[in-house]
């Protein structure tokens, strides 16, 4: 009898070990799942940036003289207020076409409107997360070395916003590739996920 009640005591404790490792290994999953998409949500905020960083210094290098403030709030969809306020304005009013000066301002709104600093207040919990699932079950490790990876490109992505720099084609480049580096890795992460059961 002893030994029967033994059995079922070793049983039941193995039973609730995998339900417990079982639990753990799907809130893994679902904590991993979260980094990700919060990766691919501050890559598209990044991106809306860099295109706006992009459209400027391309405008600044192709108009032959000073920019209409109308024409830049056009360009950036900024109101006509914001690009006086963090703009500089020559003395008929307009803005020189120097790219240098406009991408500098830009980065200065994104900078004074907190943009950047949510930005890096993201990407720093992003990496305190993924620090806490250091240690993967055995089945997301693959998925874990992917996320890193993602997290690196788009660490560099998160750097080109807050310090745009090179020229207008490296920068473009840097930009279309980082862009297709972290979708491609998302859709690898989301491709080699374990299922949840």
């Amino acid at each position: 009898m002893k030994k029967a009640s033994l059995v079922l005591i070793i049983l039941f404790s193995l039973f609730a070990l995998v339900g417990c490792n079982s639990k753990k290994t799907m809130e893994y999953r679902s904590d991993l799942q979260n980094v990700t998409d919060k990766m691919l949500e501050n890559a598209s905020e990044v991106e809306e940036m860099l295109n706006k960083y992009s459209t400027v210094w391309s405008y600044s290098i192709e108009s032959r003289g000073a920019i209409a403030v109308e024409d830049m709030a056009t360009i950036t969809g900024l109101e006509q207020d914001v690009i006086l306020e963090h703009f500089e304005i020559n003395s008929i009013g307009n803005i020189p076409n120097d790219f240098s000066k406009n991408i500098h301002s830009l980065n200065s709104y994104f900078s004074e409107t907190g943009d950047l600093e949510k930005l890096e207040n993201a990407s720093e919990e992003i990496k305190s997360k993924i620090k806490d699932l250091n240690n993967p079950p055995e089945n997301y490790e693959k998925v874990y070395d992917e996320v890193l990876d993602m997290f690196t490109y788009t660490e560099e992505y998160i750097e080109m916003a807050i310090n745009p720099d090179g020229s207008l084609q490296s920068f473009n480049e840097s930009n279309n590739t980082l862009s297709a580096e972290i979708l491609s890795k998302y859709k690898r992460i989301e491709a080699i996920m374990p299922n949840e059961d």
